[in-house]
């Protein structure tokens, strides 16, 4: 029986590693079953608007959370405190209003929309004189807080 040595073994393994990238790289692209599935939301820009608007909702409120003491006009800080404060909330608003330009392409474009449509515009029409109940409004607001809370039993 004879041995096999570096120079038998390499040779063979190389060409099966040649073969083996050639025929991946032949293959459509519909038999790699191991391929993720990429999910159309992630590359929404409407998603991303809904992400920022969230986040810097957040920030806003927990700066005002516990009324800390640079929130108080008398407040040596309270200039600096007004302005970040105001940023995030201005930052919120144009998320806002980029949603609100931008059609819709996909239902989860819809949902993100309805998501912050349920909170800015349930808030305007609390903290603005506006009549609340108009049918007018009342079924704008149905139709916002159903679409909300339909795409969050679906997730």
């Amino acid at each position: 029986m004879r041995s096999l040595s570096r120079r038998d073994i390499f040779p063979a393994f190389g060409a099966a590693a040649l073969a083996g990238i050639a025929a991946a790289g032949l293959a459509k692209p519909e038999t790699l079953t191991a391929a993720p599935v990429a999910k159309p939301e992630g590359h929404s820009p409407i998603i991303a608007a809904r992400h920022e608007y969230f986040k810097n909702i957040r920030l806003a409120d927990a700066m005002s959370a516990g009324n800390p003491p640079q929130s108080y006009p008398s407040h040596p800080d309270y200039e600096i405190w007004d302005r970040k404060h105001f940023s995030l909330l201005e930052k919120a608003w144009d998320a806002a209003a980029f949603m609100a330009d931008v059609p819709s392409k996909t239902w989860a474009d819809v949902k993100a929309k309805a998501q912050v449509a349920n909170k800015e515009f349930t808030d305007y029409c609390a903290f603005h004189v506006m009549e609340n109940q108009s049918n007018e409004t009342r079924l704008a607001l149905s139709i916002i807080q159903d679409i909300a809370r339909l795409s969050e039993q679906e997730a």
